[in-house]
């Protein structure tokens, strides 16, 4: 395959040649700028829990890790997981954590505008009960007043379930809208007799509950039971002193529930930022803590909506390559520079290694056009032409050669054009007129070509 010629293309051979291939280079890029994620937003809305709460605190520690990366932000408390779902299918926050069982199991082939980033951690729940309350099973609150928490929190529909369960219900029992502080204050008071909350082992509240008189923890003692019935659910011991070992609390070893804190998000969120808050995450909860050990956690257990594509892969594998080892904003840069090589490398290529193969078709077939006119002035030759015509067609043949001289042929046709020129001599020859060249200069220029 010759080189081509740049100093010897035409304009016409240029554009011929040039604007198609040029329209399909654009076309690829097109395409491919179509399906390549635009730059991560610098913003994220984050929807957490009731302000002082274990989900508001933990949204602060985001807060502060998403900072160095030029990320903020936005925590917006709530009253629990139920709002914020409800905020998530909005388009009102683009993560949440949100409590296990919250949602109705979503297979994991089904369309979904919310997908996990997995489990954080586990949450405990913690039934306290006044003492002249006696617990042996859920059953036994039957006709008492109950704090649930409020609208949109994760326990209320929690405990709405594990009470249905056990035949307690409406409107033999009265149900309080009330968690954390304001029912720990309830009960203190005395205008409730048994509250359900779900917390740290370590949080204020429940310290506050645990050293609280006339106030007990209640024994979930059919832990396995609601474990085995409920996917959302499983058996938690909190070990004694666990919350506190100078004061020894809790007083005895507490077989209660938990369920996990996951990571939902929006399933159009930049997989940049998901990559940071699965970072955020492993920063966050993968260390050694009163409710888990070092590396239990994250992970992409028990979810109830299908687990996003990015996290499947980083509890598979971890982290992709160039987010392992590049700054989060120069990662994603070249993350998007390497998809805008794939009409370079996919297109531009082939295109380029075609270039000469199509250029030399083209001066091909200028060449033959040649060609097909001395063929045509040499069927009118005939076996004997007549003494009257052999004027006319030796001028028809001077205005070819001459044409043929100020036409632009790159030198890697030169053997071509020699060659024409050559059969120019000859039909001169069968005119019987070999040395009435009209042109002389043009048998030497031909022979330098």
């Amino acid at each position: 395959m010759g080189r081509i010629d740049i100093n010897h293309i035409s304009w016409r051979d240029a554009l011929v040649i040039g604007v198609p291939l040029a329209v399909l280079v654009a076309a690829a890029f097109w395409l491919t700028l179509r399906f390549v994620q635009p730059a991560p937003p610098d913003h994220l809305v984050l929807s957490t829990g009731a302000a002082g709460g274990d989900y508001f605190r933990f949204g602060e520690r985001y807060r502060d890790f998403f900072r160095p990366f030029g990320v903020t932000i936005e925590l917006r408390p709530s009253n629990g997981s139920v709002e914020n779902v409800r905020r998530l299918k909005a388009g009102e926050a683009d993560a949440a954590f949100v409590q296990g069982g919250t949602l109705p199991p979503v297979a994991d082939d089904a369309e979904s505008p919310i997908v996990s980033l997995g489990a954080l951690y586990p949450e405990v729940v913690w039934i306290f009960a006044r003492s002249g309350v006696k617990v042996t099973t859920l059953a036994d609150l039957q006709g008492r007043r109950i704090a649930i928490g409020p609208d949109g929190s994760g326990m209320r529909p929690l405990a709405r379930e594990l009470l249905g369960q056990n035949g307690v219900r409406e409107p033999e029992t009265t149900f309080v809208a009330k968690t954390g502080v304001d029912a720990a204050d309830s009960l203190e008071r005395g205008e409730v007799d048994v509250a359900f909350l779900i917390a740290n082992p370590r949080s204020p509240v429940v310290l506050r509950l645990l050293s609280m008189p006339g106030v007990h923890p209640v024994s979930v003692v059919r832990a396995d039971a609601y474990a085995r019935r409920f996917d959302a659910i499983s058996r938690f011991v909190v070990p004694r002193g666990v919350s506190d070992l100078a004061r020894d609390l809790p007083r005895e070893d507490l077989p209660t529930l938990a369920v996990t804190a996951n990571l939902l998000v929006r399933e159009d969120l930049h997989p940049a930022l998901m990559y940071l808050l699965l970072d955020a995450a492993s920063a966050i909860h993968g260390r050694h803590s009163v409710v888990a050990d070092a590396g239990q956690f994250p992970n992409a257990r028990n979810q109830d909506v299908p687990l996003a594509a990015e996290a499947e892969r980083f509890h598979r594998s971890g982290k992709p390559f160039l987010k392992r080892y590049l700054p989060y904003w120069v990662a994603n840069l070249v993350d998007r520079l390497i998809l805008l090589l794939i009409p370079i490398i996919a297109v531009l290529v082939p295109v380029l290694r075609f270039l000469p193969v199509f250029y030399e078709y083209r001066i091909n077939a200028r060449v033959g056009r040649w060609y097909a006119r001395l063929g045509s002035l040499e069927d009118e030759i005939g076996e004997s032409p007549s003494t009257e015509k052999v004027p006319a067609l030796l001028a028809r043949l001077d205005e070819l050669e001459a044409q043929l001289n100020e036409a632009n042929f790159p030198r890697s046709s030169g053997g071509q054009v020699y060659s024409l020129r050559a059969a120019i001599d000859l039909v001169r020859e069968r005119l019987g007129r070999p040395g009435a060249k009209a042109i002389p200069p043009l048998r030497a220029q031909a022979g330098e070509s």
